[in-house]
Order: structure tokens, then C-alpha cells, then sequence
């Protein structure tokens, strides 16, 4: 009988706590493009230099691999992380990072690999699936056999290896491996972790998230682990703990995004048929009808086509030419035009505005401090603070939606600042009594938290004022719905004007807010965390 792959959790769990200690890889690497900018152990940019000789403060490990500190370069110091053979990789057939970190793990298992090609060290292959040709992507098959000869053909350097050996690990990498990101969301590396990791199961509504943690800072809060495997019964296969023979890597934690009740299974988002060959059919997926954020995400016209390449059009020209005025009202008339109207929630409404807010702020940077660049500034505040709410009320429905959303209020509560300077001289946050100016998003109790900042952001919005203020002129914002449950809306006059420390409040707000989702998600010491904690400190 197979064992289930599945992780539980081991006690009920509360939102925002740490489910798994810091884990170190089993194997990983670098992309390409990265190898020479980024840490090869940590994978955290280098110091740069301004010269064309090598950075004094760079680390050169063997083979030429750089290093940001003496210990990352001491932690991969172990052969395996250097081999010879590596030089040898050459197959146009695959990402180069998936052969080395594939060869790296095929090398570490040499002294205890035995007849089962099914898992690696606990880890399925997915071999007989992956290598299973259908009509429409029989070149995933041989580009897996491309890569496994090639790193059979490397590995001959070190030692015989069978050619089925080479696929088993390839196809264990290929469908257990992660994308590991820097501050800046690129993907500059993969890397495999262990069962306490990949045994995690997937769902397209998850109630767990991963962050990589920044090697400066040492993690602290929750050490042991509170997930278990749902399953003790045993199987023959190399135990993980045995590949010693690698050091360092970029470590990942496992958040909880929801509560979690004993027994409950963890879940994690993953590509999926493309890559894995896998259907899923979470209760995200197998809905009928579709879920609220789904329905809202996919929302169509009768030109659906047509319009998608009319909004990627503009956002490529812009994106080419930086023709701010020529962007801003290609998008606007596409989502003005009654023949398509989308809905805010549209992915493509969103797509835009994410594009309008970049447009507006790139156009008031260039633009003269009078009432043209103020008006710029304003909508792209409006648009940033728009793509925060309309997301926002998505999230509600669909936590794995929580970090995007931190990102889109930490936009909105920045982009709200800026426009407040050009109004005030001297910004005072906390005018309206709420005492969130002296909440400390690292030691508060952040489920309670964050209900009682979104009831302050709730109220300002409400009152109506300060929208209209950012609005006004602009004839796609000023007709677009608000109409989100978690808002009470009032009524405002013509007469009635915004005071630029309301703005101010609103834009501190929700930087707070956004910071409050980023810790949850990330953990305290995540770098969106650690960043948002100082724009604060500095208010």
C-alpha cells in the first residue's frame, strides 16, 4: 500500500504563526541570469561595484561562484556544491538551474540510492506520469530525457551512473522544486526542500503560505515544527536526513494564512498540469457555479477578445515608450467604453489600473508643481487606493490573495503620503482619536488588529470626502462602482472639502494595514515587514 503524502496539523493553529522552523534545501541553485549579481548560498543580492574589477566585499567560492559573506561561502564549501561535472551540463532542453540542482541531489543520494525510481528521499517523482507522452505534450518527455542524459554524461566525472537514475531525480526536481524569490518578487533561483516542506498539499485556497527569510536576520518566534506527516507508516526509500553532504541554501518557513483546526491539512499553491501533470480539484476549483472571486476575476464582455489585446497593447507601448498621456487614455477609454465595461474586479480592470497608478506617478515626477502635477498625483493615488479596495474585497472571499493585497495597500498608503506633502506642511497622524498611531505591528495581536485598522480605513473611505477629492476630473474614477460590502458610504456635498491631514491619515492607515497582511503572511522579519516598519517609525 502507497503512503499518503500529506501534512496535518499536529494542534489548532491561529492565523499568522509560524507552522515549520527555518528549512534549509536538500538542493538548489541559482539561475543564470543571477549568478554573478546574487549570493550563491543565501541567494541575497551582492554589494555592487561601480568598477569593472571584482567587488572587494564579494566572496569567490570554487568554480567562481560569488559569495555575500565569509560564511555563505564557508557553509558551501562542501564538494558537492563545486563538483567538476557541473561544467559538463550542456542541454539546450532545459532551465540549466533544474539540471544543476537535479545533479547536485542525484550526487548526494550515490551512497544510498536503491532500485525505486517512484521517490526520492521521500520526495514522488512523478516520474511514470511526466514521462508518459500525450498528443499535446510529448516534448516535455523529451526534454526530460535530453536533460537526464546530460546530467548522466556529467555525472560520469564522478562516478556510473544508469540513465534511469538521472530521470527519477530530474522528475522528483521538476515536480517538488520551488521558485525561490528576492525583496523585489524575481525569481533568482529554485530550490528543493524536504517532506516537512513538499509533503504539503496543494490548493488553490490555501490556508498557508511560504516566505524566504533574509539571511541577516535570524528568525525567532515558533521553532518546532506543528505540522506531522497524516501518516507514520514507513517506506523504503533514502531517508532525507542522510544527505549531509550540503550546506546552506535559502531557507523557507511555513505561515499559517487561516485558522487552522487540528488534523486540518496544510496547502500550498503550485503550477499544475503544465508542469506537474496534475488536475486539481480543490473545492476552489471543482465549484459549480464559480466562487465569488472567481466570478469576479473572469467577469466577460462580448468582445473579451478584443479587449485584452487592446488593454496588453497599451500597457506594452507604455511599458516601451514611457508615453504616460498616450497610456493613461487608451486604458481609460477601454474601461469607460459601455460596449465592454468591465467590472472593477476583472482581472484585466485590475491589470489597468496597477499600470494607470505607475502611469499617473511617472507623469507628476516629470510634471511642473502646479495643478497639472497635483492633479497627477492625485489619480495615482485614486487608482493605487482603488486597486487596494477592489482586491481588498477579493481577499475577504480568498485569503491566499493576502500577499498581493499587502502589496497593493502598502502602494495605496505610500502613493496617499506623497500626494499629502504637496498639501500640508506638517503631517499629523492620529488627529482622529483612534490610537492607531501607537500600534506596534510586531508585538499587537494581528487578526484583532487588523479588523479594528480596516474599520478606521473603512470610515474614512466612507465619509466620502477624500475620494472625491482624488477623483475629481478624472471620468473613468468618478463613475466607477464602489459598492463593497465593508464600506458604509455617505453622501457629500458639493461644498464640502478635504483637509490634506485626512489624506495623510488615510495614506498611514493603510500602509499600517498593508503591513499588518505583510506580517501575517511573512512573519515580522520578512522584508516587506521590516520595510513597512521603518516608513512607519519615520511618520
Amino acid at each position: 500500500m502507497e503512503t499518503e503524502m500529506e501534512m496535518v496539523s499536529a494542534e489548532s493553529i491561529g492565523i499568522g504563526e509560524d507552522l515549520t522552523p527555518p528549512l534549509s534545501p536538500i538542493s538548489y541553485s541559482l539561475h543564470d541570469a543571477f549568478l554573478h549579481s546574487h549570493c550563491s548560498s543565501c541567494f541575497s543580492p551582492l554589494p555592487s561595484s561601480s568598477s569593472p574589477n571584482p567587488n572587494p566585499n564579494h566572496h569567490h567560492g570554487h568554480g567562481g561562484l560569488l559569495y555575500c559573506s565569509s560564511s555563505c561561502c564557508e557553509s558551501s564549501h562542501s564538494p558537492l556544491h563545486h563538483f567538476s561535472s557541473s561544467a559538463h551540463l550542456l542541454s539546450p532542453s532545459l532551465e540549466p538551474s533544474d539540471l544543476r540542482v537535479a545533479l547536485l541531489f542525484l550526487l548526494q543520494i550515490k551512497p544510498h540510492f536503491n532500485s525505486s525510481y517512484h521517490r526520492i528521499c521521500g520526495l514522488m517523482s512523478n516520474r511514470h506520469r511526466l514521462l508518459t507522452s500525450t498528443n499535446d505534450d510529448d516534448d516535455l518527455a523529451i526534454r526530460i530525457r535530453n536533460g537526464a542524459r546530460a546530467m548522466a554524461a556529467a555525472a560520469a566525472t564522478d562516478g556510473e551512473f544508469l540513465l534511469e537514475e538521472a530521470e527519477a531525480v530530474l522528475c522528483a526536481v521538476l515536480t517538488n522544486a520551488v521558485e525561490v524569490q528576492d525583496r523585489m518578487g524575481r525569481s533568482v533561483g529554485i530550490a528543493v526542500y524536504d517532506t516537512c516542506f513538499s509533503w504539503i498539499n496543494h490548493s488553490c485556497s490555501p490556508n498557508a503560505s511560504y516566505t524566504f527569510l533574509p539571511p541577516e536576520t535570524p528568525r525567532g518566534g515558533q521553532r518546532c515544527c506543528l505540522i506531522t506527516p497524516s501518516s507514520s507508516q514507513p517506506f523504503d526509500d533514502t531517508p532525507s536526513h542522510l544527505l549531509t553532504g550540503l550546506a546552506g541554501g535559502p531557507k523557507i518557513v511555513v505561515r499559517s494564512i487561516k485558522t487552522i483546526k487540528k488534523g486540518e491539512q496544510e496547502l500550498r499553491q503550485s503550477e499544475l498540469w503544465s508542469k506537474y501533470r496534475f488536475t486539481c480539484c480543490c473545492h476552489r476549483c471543482a465549484a459549480h457555479p464559480l466562487t465569488y472571486v472567481d466570478q469576479h476575476l473572469q467577469d466577460s464582455c462580448r468582445s473579451d477578445d478584443f479587449v485584452t489585446e487592446y488593454i496588453d497593447d497599451a500597457i506594452d507601448d507604455y511599458l516601451c515608450s514611457n508615453d504616460t498621456e498616450s497610456c493613461c487614455k487608451k486604458l481609460e477609454d477601454a474601461l469607460l467604453n459601455h460596449k465592454t465595461r468591465l467590472h472593477p474586479q476583472n482581472h484585466l480592470s485590475l491589470k489597468a489600473y496597477t499600470t494607470l497608478a505607475s502611469a499617473y506617478s511617472s507623469a507628476s515626477a516629470i510634471a511642473m508643481e502646479d495643478e497639472d502635477g497635483l492633479k497627477m498625483k492625485r489619480f495615482s493615488a485614486a487608482y493605487s487606493l482603488l486597486l487596494a479596495l477592489q482586491t481588498h474585497d477579493l481577499f475577504l472571499h480568498e485569503s491566499s490573495l493576502i500577499a498581493s493585497v499587502s502589496n497593493f495597500w502598502i502602494g495605496a498608503g505610500e502613493s496617499l503620503i506623497n500626494l499629502a506633502t504637496r498639501l500640508v506642511s506638517s503631517r499629523k497622524w492620529g488627529g482622529c482619536g483612534c490610537g492607531c498611531r501607537s500600534i506596534d505591528i510586531r508585538e499587537a495581536n494581528l487578526e484583532v488588529l487588523k479588523e479594528y485598522v480596516l474599520k478606521c480605513i473603512s470610515d474614512i473611505i466612507g465619509g466620502g470626502k477624500v475620494w472625491k477629492f482624488l477623483v475629481g476630473g478624472n471620468g473613468y474614477l468618478e463613475v466607477v462602482p464602489m459598492d463593497m460590502r465593508w464600506v458604509e458610504s455617505k453622501t457629500v456635498g458639493d461644498d464640502e472639502c478635504v483637509d490634506g491631514q485626512q489624506v495623510f491619515g488615510l495614506g498611514a492607515h493603510c500602509l499600517l494595514y498593508g503591513g499588518i497582511l505583510a506580517n501575517i503572511s511573512g512573519g515580522h522579519d520578512s522584508p516587506l515587514s521590516c520595510y513597512v516598519g521603518r516608513l512607519l517609525d519615520e511618520l
